[in-house]
């Protein structure tokens, strides 16, 4: 966010301070009023500057009080959304123990999510946290506030160099999904992905690969399906998949990788419809671990994002400002539950 450019009694300002210290005012701003603690060679050289110009701490610290809204943003694609609901169930509270307030931002398209973007920086937030919709590039957008306002992505695909990222480990996520399956004695599998058009569900399609290969399973290119996460898209691939007229020929998979427990959840509903057993004829591997998981009747398998870690981190960046954007991968955790139960 900008910051002021009062000046002190010899006329420098904050823009002088910045200048000479090759920073952001913002930064300028962060370290005189202590909002950033970290005493690294940024605090110094803003101090140093400050000291040469004659620029008063104090003064720049009462002066840039005001500058402080106590505010963190948060973009997300749907409140519906399983990651962004947990990610902001997780959020909320953190904030409010730091006695701040989170302004939520909702938009599922290139246009409103920069928007909002927009909308939340004219609001001086603190920082701001965003979740991509999917096939969204929001380079030009984040790119245009990053100087001024710490931003960290969630997820997604690092498309921004001048904002901080914090994604989720998905290689990792694949493996250890496929290698579960591998050890519960599935020797095919079936993946139900997000939608074609996402980078990211593109990308997990060609790590779901990659790790049936090195676990040494198969699977069949008519198994494996691009849709929406969704109950009833899971429930009509799986009633294809088990009951169609192409299983004679191709015959079933022994398991179903879905990227998301809402298409894990429709998919076991079909499969108590065609009589079939889970986990007994067919495994089932959800994503996100939301609610429907842990409720679904049998219990879902499923990957679950660090979503403590990744609030920590993404608060972490924030306190650091954007002078140094950063990107730090998390693995996440395998919760094995009923519907891949040995």
């Amino acid at each position: 966010m900008p910051a002021r450019t009062t000046a002190s009694g010899n006329g420098s300002s904050i823009t002088d301070v910045a200048a000479l210290a090759e920073v952001s005012t913002a930064t300028v701003s962060r370290v005189l009023s202590g909002r950033r603690t970290k005493d690294d060679d940024i605090a110094r050289r803003v101090r140093a500057a400050a000291r040469k110009l004659n620029y008063s701490v104090n003064y720049a610290a009462s002066s840039l009080r005001s500058d402080v809204t106590n505010t963190i943003g948060l973009l997300i694609p749907s409140a519906t959304d399983h990651f962004s609901a947990r990610l902001l169930d997780v959020l909320e509270p953190v904030v409010d123990t730091e006695h701040r307030q989170l302004l939520l931002a909702i938009g599922g398209t290139q246009q409103l999510q920069a928007d909002r973007i927009a909308s939340l920086a004219a609001r001086h937030v603190d920082g701001l946290i965003v979740v991509a919709a999917s096939g969204v590039d929001l380079a030009p957008t984040l790119e245009r506030f990053a100087e001024d306002v710490p931003i960290v992505q969630v997820g997604g695909r690092r498309r921004s160099f001048h904002s901080s990222m914090v994604s989720i480990d998905e290689n990792a996520a694949m493996q250890m999904a496929i290698g579960h399956l591998a050890e519960r004695g599935a020797r095919s599998i079936a993946y139900l992905a997000g939608k074609e058009i996402s980078f990211e569900s593109a990308e997990l399609f060609a790590l779901f690969h990659t790790q049936l290969r090195s676990f040494g399973l198969t699977t069949h290119t008519s198994w494996n399906q691009f849709g929406d996460r969704s109950v009833q898209r899971g429930y009509q691939c799986a009633m294809r998949l088990f009951g169609g007229p192409d299983v004679p020929r191709l015959g079933r998979p022994d398991a179903l990788l879905c990227e998301d427990d809402s298409i894990a959840f429709g998919a076991m509903m079909a499969l108590r419809t065609l009589g079939l057993d889970v986990p007994g004829d067919v495994k089932v591997v959800g994503y996100n671990d939301s609610s429907i998981a842990s409720a679904a009747m049998p219990t879902i398998t499923s990957v679950r994002p660090p979503f403590d870690q990744i609030v920590a981190e993404a608060l972490r960046l924030i306190a650091l400002g954007p002078e140094h954007p950063t990107h730090v991968s998390m693995p996440p955790e395998l919760i094995v539950r009923g519907s891949t139960a040995a």
